[in-house]
């Protein structure tokens, strides 16, 4: 019995967490995401690794020059900027760990992309743009839930779990 009760009031919890599903070329990625300042800031900060299937999202309610900072990265990361309907601008492979043997402050680590105007942008594990062929003015897909009960639904039409893609309904 209490078990019951635990699994029911589990269903009916809020989400604790941002979270969502990134579609690209007919793959799909679980998708991290960084809507706040601090979580923008930490983004992939001292993970060791990121599984081929995930990746981070980060929100922005306006378009601009997002760069991102290496500092205190330990993984090797693809990073994409996207416009608000999903159209790649910008594409930044294999951008490197900072490296152990960095001298300069961590505020002296180097930066990557931001020089085309950008809604959006995502990191990926290094090596994820090449293996899917992914192109400057292709498009990708989102559909992010967030823990306050928002989303943010954009871009192409997301592959279904098969792998095919969702066709949009007729009105």
């Amino acid at each position: 019995m209490h078990a019951f009760l635990l699994s029911l009031l589990l269903a009916f919890a809020p989400n604790q967490t941002d979270g969502g599903t990134v579609g690209i070329k007919g793959q799909r990625f679980l998708a991290e995401i960084a809507r706040t300042d601090p979580e923008k800031a930490k983004g992939l900060m001292y993970r060791t690794n990121l599984a081929k299937d995930r990746c981070m999202f980060f929100v922005y309610d306006e378009d601009g020059y997002h760069s991102i900072w290496m500092g205190n990265c330990l993984i090797a990361l693809d990073v994409v900027w996207v416009m608000a309907d999903g159209t790649v601008v910008e594409i930044k492979e294999n951008a490197p760990p900072l490296s152990m043997m960095f001298r300069g402050s961590q505020a002296e680590a180097p930066s990557y992309g931001g020089k085309v105007l950008s809604r959006h942008f995502l990191e990926f594990a290094a090596g994820t743009v090449r293996r899917l062929k992914l192109r400057v003015g292709e498009r990708i897909g989102w559909e992010l839930q967030f823990r306050d009960g928002g989303s943010l639904n954009g871009g192409a039409p997301l592959p279904k779990e098969g792998g095919k893609v969702k066709k949009a309904r007729k009105k």
